[in-house]
């Protein structure tokens, strides 16, 4: 019968230690590095405009590869990062700035 009370104690024990929040995990982050890219391409504006950002954001992401390594160039975990496009009827082009982060 004195199993019982410590059983108890050791699944309640093991209860709380698996629905602890797990420690918050630190970005480490780089500095800011700027990429452009430009389309004029016989297409929309909305078009252009899309394939010059992209281009940009995959430029960015070859600079940081280069510069730091494989684990910072992911645009999405990015810190502080900032699209500008513009441009005319000829062609719309599209600068990307952002500091690099790994969550490890």
């Amino acid at each position: 019968m004195r199993m019982l009370p410590v059983l108890a104690t050791v699944m309640l024990a093991a209860l709380s230690a698996a629905s602890a929040s797990p420690q918050a995990v630190a970005k480490t982050c780089k500095d800011a590095i700027s990429a452009k890219a430009r389309s004029a391409a016989q297409l929309s504006d909305a078009s252009r405009e899309r394939r010059a950002r992209e281009n940009a954001i995959a430029n960015w992401k070859r600079r940081v590869r280069d510069t730091y390594g494989w684990s910072y160039s992911f645009w999405s975990k990015a810190a502080e990062s900032e699209v500008k496009c513009g441009g005319g009827a000829s062609g719309k082009q599209c600068t990307v700035t952002a500091r690099p982060c790994r969550l490890w």
